[in-house]
Order: structure tokens, then sequence, then C-alpha cells
């Protein structure tokens, strides 16, 4: 019924102007009345019907005021109306408020499906620093040329923590419209003394039961990629990405300055990433990553397993807050001066940050 009562009015106005059009061109006037009968009115021209549609005024030969000759309450009687334009302002009017109605639920309509536009999918640059929480297992080997050692435990052998604080910092540059470079980095320094329950064999040095051991355990991770976004949309994005997993690790057991023995090994692995993110609004966007590889070349072999995922609330147009979660797995056997041996470590848990990008 709306639709009716919409669109009647402007159906019986266009139909009024045509064979208004056609009896003029056809030499009949439209209606008889004094000012149309007049001496000297002449016969309106072509084309003056359009024109005077066009400008919303009375169209050739109808007149704007009721015929003087006849009374307007006989007309009425007789069921004729007063002869008056088809396009004055109250007519206009009515149309216009019956047509504001479907207006505002075309822009209504319009906004619903507005593309949201968040800085992490346009901006150029973006630096963030956040705290990790990151809870740790991990397990290491040192090798000697006389034999294998002993695989220990830190965290429960040694008693090394298991759940620390860290700062994590994290970069983008989007150098084109689809390729970007993406870095972040954390480091975990642990220590701890404690007196052994069985014989343990670190490199060349030998630690008897009940031995009073210090050991110290250091990674610092550099995760570095290189992506391009093989889909990419104003509030999304797909791609693919290859970096490096670049660990350097240092353990060292000892029971004085007699009795120590340290490994340290740098492995930069490579790894093939998957990312995607997307603009759930103008204000906030979720992201994530996947990276995985396993490789074995002289002197390292090994894996990398890593997942990252981000929430991010623009507080400002650039400055923004971000919760997410981390997961990184990495497993490395190593053949070399510094370290002989293996070494598997693994952090997990969730991250918060500030960003800044522009």
């Amino acid at each position: 019924m709306t639709e009716t009562r919409l669109n009647l009015p402007l159906f019986c106005l266009l139909t009024g102007g045509t064979l208004g059009l056609a009896a003029e061109r056809a030499g009949a006037a439209p209606a008889a009345s004094p000012s149309a009968a007049s001496p000297g009115a002449g016969a309106a021209g072509p084309g003056s019907f359009e024109r005077a549609f066009l400008r919303g005024g009375a169209a050739p030969g109808w007149s704007s005021e009721p015929a003087a000759t006849v009374p307007a309450g006989a007309r009425a009687e007789a069921g004729a109306t007063p002869e008056s334009s088809l396009f004055d302002s109250a007519e206009w009017r009515r149309i216009a408020d019956a047509l504001e109605p479907a207006q505002d639920g075309a822009a209504d309509a319009s906004d619903e499906h507005a593309i949201p536009k968040h800085p992490a999918l346009s901006d150029r640059f973006s630096f963030g620093l956040g705290v990790y929480a990151a809870s740790s297992n991990t397990e290491a080997r040192l090798d000697s040329p006389s034999g294998i050692g002993t695989t220990v435990d830190l965290e429960d052998v040694m008693g090394l923590d298991s759940n620390d604080i860290v700062p994590q910092g994290l970069a983008r540059w989007r150098f084109s419209e689809r390729w970007r470079l993406e870095l972040e980095y954390f480091e975990l320094n642990r220590s701890n003394s404690k007196s052994i329950t069985g014989e343990i064999v670190w490199g060349d040095q030998t630690f008897p039961v009940n031995t009073v051991v210090n050991a110290q355990f250091d990674i610092a991770v550099a995760r570095l990629s290189c992506g391009y976004s093989f889909f990419k949309r104003e509030d999304k994005e797909l791609g693919v990405a290859l970096g490096f997993h670049v660990t350097d690790m240092s353990a060292q057991l000892s029971s004085g300055p007699a009795n120590q023995e340290e490994g340290k090994l740098l492995a930069p692995l490579p790894v093939i990433s998957l990312y995607g993110q997307f603009a759930l609004t103008d204000d906030w966007a979720v992201a994530g990553r996947m990276d995985v590889f396993r490789l074995e070349y002289d002197p390292y072999a090994g894996h990398v397993f890593s997942i990252g995922l981000d929430a991010v609330w623009q507080a400002w147009r650039n400055v923004g807050f971000g919760l997410g979660w981390r997961s990184l797995e990495i497993e490395v056997s190593a053949e070399n001066d510094d370290w002989k041996g293996e070494v598997g470590s693994s952090y997990q848990g969730p991250i918060v940050f500030m960003n800044v990008s522009f």
C-alpha cells in the first residue's frame, strides 16, 4: 500500500502532462478558458508545454485562476474543479513529502553497507610496544667430543621460572599497496640455583647428584618477514610471506668458577607465513598469522611453528591498543664449535600492546 500512495500522484501528473502535450501538438487547446480564448493570446509555440513543464509553472493554455464567467460553486455542483496548475507548490510539496521516507531509507541502507576504514590496513608505518606474558618450556642437551650429554628440562630439573612477563616490540612498513615488511622481537633471560637429584653430563662437565648447580638460559627471538597480499581490499587482506626466525640462545651450567660449561647458538631459521587482516569497524580490526617450516642445512636442523593473533582498537586516528596471543615452538640441533647438541623451547601467552601508525 505504501508504494501505491507514493507513485500514484506522480503517475497522474505525468499522464496528464503527456495528454496535454499530445493535444497541443495536434492543434487542440488542452482546456477552454477565458484566458486561452482572449484576443491576442495567440497559439502556443512548439515546445512551450515542455518548457513550462521543466520550469514547474503552468503549461500554455492553462489558467492558474478560476474562470471568471462561471462561479466556483456552480462548477463544484457540476462536478468540475477549478482550473489550476498541475505544478503548483502544494502539489509538489505533497509529492516531496511522500517520497522523502524512501530517500531516507536509501541513505540508511547506504550507511549500513559502508566499508569500514581502519588505519591498520592503510597506514604506511606502524610501531608497537607491549608486554608478553610468556609461559615457557625448555629442554637442552650439550654434547662433547667424547659422548652425548644429558637432556635437561630447565624448568623442572633446574627450577627456572616457567612464567615471565617480558617486553615485546612490533613494527610494520607497507612499502607498496600489496607489499609489506614486519618485525617482532622479544628476549627472555632466566637463571636459578638448585641442588640436583640426578647426575648431569653437560659438555665436558659432569655434575654429581646433590651438587648445587647454577643454571642460566637466555634467548632472543627476532621475527622478520616480507609479505605480499594476493587479496587486498580497503577493509581486508590475505597474503603470504617469506622470512626468518633468528634465534640467539645460550645455556650454561656451573657449580663454581672451575666447573662451568656454556653452549651458544645463533640459528636463522627460514619460515613461510600466511596472514590475514580484517577491519570490523572504523575502530576495530583483527589480524592473524601462522609461520611454519622444517629444514636441515649444515650445521643446523630444526623446525619452527608460530602463531600470532591480534585485536586492535583504534582509540585515536594514529594511536591504538591491542590484545593478542603469541605461540612459538623452536627445535634446533647443531654441530659446531659453540654448540654441539640439541635444544627445544616453546613460548605461549597473551600480549597487550600500544601501537602508533601513520
